[in-house]
């Protein structure tokens, strides 16, 4: 604000000159000739400065003396995070008048305008030219003031309005993408049916390991090499995100070499992943855990190598495998950290108790007590062996059955991570 202090003193000088000049019209106009074209200077700089045609006004809040952030470290964050900022991009989509041009998308128009605003270069948090500010970070602008909900997972994310980025608005702390090999085997495109797959833009980089990786390097600038990483939550840090990839190929072992080799090999480079210590004998968690669903490879020799010291021969191994919660042994205490199973393969397991809770769904919407108390006992059996359980295949409709559903499995059953779409609704349980 210097400039406008030498400017307004310059104009104070330049009316006492005039006016001792001479008191003539003629020098009284030159003299106001001449405070009008400076005013008119100071103008044009305000509204420069200020800008008063309406655009975010530039004003300094700082002491001055205190602030060594500078302008390296300026970043465009609105304001706004979690779900907020998702209701702010919806309704500024829905002012969108032009629906016909479809120029540059890729993505979708909304998917594309909030990773443009969360990657914009002047972010401050990129480390390319040397600048280091978490607080200007993809992470400060989705998770600010956003609680974690720990018991949540996010079915089907890559279906989402923003796979990904949405269940981090809503602080959910575990995610699925299913992948199939495409382009020869060469990359892992991420999708429910290979029919609608998109080779170029919903791959696993584009939509889930590229964006976690840029993430975690943003909040993760200022550590070092042995330090605790940072997670993808700006209020847990320390919370890890589980990522499910679940396998659609028939080809296991080609989708778990590229998986290894080409998507999660920089996130392990980093330190990112949680990894099973194999001479310790115990899990060493990290701010992503991989979880392989689905039809994954379940030979030894594939998942740890020929020496049985993991995929990289390391004694690390960086993937976890969904065990199946419906016919659990004790080997998968060594090899997961979570087990899984539809509701009905639970239900198979209750004797004659099974159509019994069928017939109860549909005319409640809700399991019979025996039926839960069966259910409850396979749970409990997962978490003895040190193992986080989820149940999916659920019924979600009507929605009062949604509900009751939702309740029996939390507070009667005792799920760790409940399987659903609505993320919104469940967050205000």
């Amino acid at each position: 604000m210097k400039y406008l202090s030498y400017t307004i003193t310059f104009v104070k000088n330049t009316h006492r000159s005039c006016q001792r000049i001479n008191k003539s019209a003629s020098f009284g106009m030159i003299g106001s000739l001449a405070i009008g074209f400076v005013l008119m200077i100071v103008s044009f700089w305000a509204g420069t400065y200020v800008n008063v045609r309406g655009n975010p006004v530039m004003l300094d809040f700082s002491d001055g003396a205190s602030s060594t952030r500078g302008d390296s470290n300026a970043h465009n964050n609105l304001g706004l995070t979690g779900a907020n900022l998702l209701h702010f991009f919806k309704n500024r989509m829905s002012d969108t008048k032009d629906l016909t041009d479809a120029r540059g998308v890729q993505v979708s128009r909304f998917y594309d305008e909030v990773v443009r605003y969360l990657t914009a270069e002047n972010a401050g948090a990129s480390t390319a030219e040397g600048t280091c500010f978490p607080e200007g970070s993809i992470v400060s602008k989705l998770t600010r003031n956003v609680n974690v909900v720990p018991k949540v997972h996010s079915h089907n994310d890559y279906w989402r309005d923003l796979p990904l980025f949405e269940a981090l608005c809503h602080g959910i702390p575990s995610v699925e993408a299913d992948v199939w090999l495409v382009d020869n085997d060469t990359q892992l495109a991420v999708g429910h049916n290979e029919a609608f797959l998109d080779h170029a833009h919903r791959t696993l980089h584009s939509l889930y390991t590229g964006p976690l990786l840029t993430m975690l390097n943003e909040v993760n600038c200022n550590l070092g090499d042995k330090d605790h990483k940072y997670g993808v939550f700006y209020s847990s840090p320390e919370t890890t995100l589980n990522l499910y990839i679940d396998f659609k190929s028939p080809d296991s072992t080609q989708t778990y070499a590229l998986l290894m080799d080409l998507y999660l090999k920089p996130l392990i480079d980093m330190g990112y992943l949680t990894y099973f210590d194999m001479d310790e004998e115990k899990v060493v968690w990290n701010p992503v855990t991989v979880i392989l669903t689905g039809d994954y490879p379940t030979d030894p020799t594939v998942l740890d190598g020929q020496e049985q010291k993991g995929y990289y021969n390391t004694t690390q191994r960086f993937v976890f495998l969904d065990a199946p919660m419906h016919k659990l042994d004790e080997h998968y205490s060594g090899i997961s950290v979570v087990a899984s199973a539809s509701l009905q393969q639970l239900l198979g397991n209750c004797k004659d108790l099974s159509q019994e809770a069928d017939r109860s769904l549909l005319r409640q919407g809700s399991l019979p007590t025996e039926s839960v108390t069966c259910v409850a006992k396979q749970v409990q059996k997962a978490q003895s062996l040190g193992l986080k359980t989820r149940i999916w295949g659920a019924p979600t409709w009507p929605e009062s059955s949604k509900q009751k559903l939702w309740s029996q499995q939390i507070f009667d059953i005792g799920i760790d991570f409940l399987n659903t779409d609505d993320l919104e609704e469940v967050t205000h349980l």
